[in-house]
C-alpha cells in the first residue's frame, strides 16, 4: 500500500473552523465596545422640583440667596452647630467633599457647599464663624447660613422635602433626629437628587460623579 493514501484533513474542514473563529472573535470585540458605551453612558439626573427663593446670612455676615448661586452647582444640607446625632457625621462628609472640590480642578470656583441651620437662635453669627473657624470650614466654598426659625423649617420641608426635626415654637434640641440627606442643586436652582454620604457607603462618590456630570453639561450650554 502507498504511504501517501493516508487521508489528509480537508481545506473544507480548516475553512469552516477558521471562519467560525474569526466570528467569534467579531462577535466579542463588538460586545465589549457595546457594553463600554453603555457604562460610559452618564445616568439621567432626577429633577425633584426647584428650590424656594431665600436671602441668608452666612458665617461672615454676608447675603447668599438662591439668585447668587445661579449658575452653579451646590450641595444643600440641614444641620446645626450644637447637634449631637446626625450632624458630626454629615460635617465628616462635608468636609470630604471640601477637600475634594480644593484638589480638583474641575470642582474648584464651579461647586459650592451651602449648609442651613435649623437653630438659629443659637447658631447666631459668632457661633457659625465660631463652629467654621474650628472645624476647617473653608468660606470660599462652603457657607453656613441662617435666618428666621420659621423661614429654616419651611426651606427644609417644603423646599428641599427634608424632616427638620421638632416644632417651629419648641426649637431643635441637640439629639433630636433630622434628615441627614444632601441635596444635589442645578446652576438653575432645580434639585437634581438625594444622597446620605453619612449614612450609605458608596452615596459620596455618587453625588461627585453627579456633580461632575451637571458641571460639565454647563460647561457645554
Amino acid at each position: 500500500m502507498r504511504a501517501d493514501t493516508m487521508e489528509k484533513p480537508g481545506k473544507g474542514t480548516e475553512g469552516v473552523l477558521g471562519w467560525l473563529s474569526w466570528s467569534l472573535l467579531a462577535v466579542g470585540i463588538l460586545a465589549v465596545v457595546v457594553y463600554a458605551a453603555v457604562w460610559e453612558q452618564p445616568r439621567a439626573l432626577t429633577r425633584h422640583g426647584e428650590v424656594p427663593a431665600f436671602e441668608l446670612d452666612d458665617q461672615e455676615g454676608a447675603k447668599v440667596s438662591r439668585e447668587s448661586l445661579r449658575g452653579k452647582v451646590w450641595v444643600g444640607t440641614f444641620m446645626f452647630t450644637s447637634c449631637r446625632n446626625a450632624c458630626p457625621g454629615m460635617a465628616a462628609e462635608l468636609l470630604k467633599i471640601q477637600k475634594t472640590i480644593r484638589n480638583e480642578d474641575g470642582l474648584a470656583g464651579k461647586l459650592r457647599l451651602v449648609s442651613f441651620s435649623l437653630d438659629p437662635e443659637r447658631d447666631t453669627p459668632l457661633q457659625l464663624a465660631q463652629y467654621s473657624s474650628q472645624q476647617g470650614i473653608d468660606s470660599g466654598c462652603w457657607s453656613f447660613l441662617r435666618g428666621g426659625r420659621g423661614e429654616m423649617i419651611r426651606l427644609c420641608e417644603q423646599g428641599f422635602r427634608m424632616i427638620a426635626g421638632g416644632s417651629q415654637e419648641a426649637g431643635v434640641e441637640p439629639g433630636v433626629p433630622h434628615s441627614d440627606r444632601f441635596a444635589l442643586v442645578d446652576k438653575k436652582g432645580v434639585i437634581r437628587g438625594y444622597y446620605r454620604p453619612s449614612s450609605v457607603p458608596g452615596d459620596l462618590e455618587k453625588l461627585l460623579d453627579a456633580a461632575r456630570i451637571l458641571i460639565e453639561e454647563n460647561q457645554q450650554e
